[in-house]
């Protein structure tokens, strides 16, 4: 499998909502497992929604190997169904 790479990652879900997700930084390698631990609220399903495509970025990155399948600057969204 790639690496899955978030970049900044940030996900708001309105203009005066605090960020469910702020300023995120992630490396996932070929191999590696992956959890995310912490309490209610935090933002570990929103970060997983994120990856899998099914949130878009409120700002940052997302990219699976050299792909980017999320970028606000960039204007890219790639939906879970065309990855």
């Amino acid at each position: 499998m790639p690496t899955i790479n978030l970049r900044g990652a940030q996900k708001n879900y309105g203009v005066n909502s605090a960020n469910a997700v702020s300023d995120l930084d992630l490396e996932i390698r070929d191999g590696e497992f992956m959890c995310l631990l912490g309490p209610s609220g935090c933002g570990k399903t929103t970060t997983l929604r994120m990856i899998a495509g099914l949130e878009n970025l409120s700002g940052g990155e997302i990219r699976v190997g050299d792909r980017v399948i999320d970028s606000v600057t960039e204007g890219i969204f790639v939906p879970p169904e065309k990855m």
